[in-house]
């Protein structure tokens, strides 16, 4: 497996992640603690697993996107695609209110954006 390869793996994991974790942060809400020292905004009970997978997959997206968008070929794209599918799937299996179809909403545009950037911009700014 080559550095593409490699990297194209790690950013379908990572937008899964950042994508699953956005899918249960839809479906838990926010809660707001206060704690005097500790207070703040955060997922509510049960949503241990949620945060860890938006924290790690957005470090890991991040990372990664650069990587995949500025490149001459064109398929390294589709593993952000392919991560928001994922979302898109888990989040619609979580539930289907509006909140729920808007953030299916905001990962496939997101999702059909990634080529398009590539396609547009992204080659003619090889790394």
């Amino acid at each position: 497996m080559g550095n593409r390869e490699l990297r194209a793996s790690i950013g379908v994991v990572g937008a899964g992640g950042l994508c699953w974790g956005v899918a249960g942060a839809v479906h838990l809400g926010f809660v707001q603690t206060n704690g005097g020292r500790r207070s703040g905004w955060g997922l509510a009970d049960g949503g241990g697993w949620y945060e860890f997978a938006f924290i790690v997959g957005a470090l890991v997206t991040m990372y990664s996107a650069p990587g995949l968008l500025r490149r001459s070929e064109w398929w390294p794209a589709l593993s952000l695609t392919a991560g928001a599918v994922v979302g898109v799937v888990s989040v619609l299996a979580l539930g289907q209110g509006s909140r729920y179809w808007a953030a299916a909403s905001a990962m496939a545009l997101v999702g059909v954006a990634a080529p398009l950037a590539n396609r547009l911009w992204g080659r003619h700014h090889p790394i």
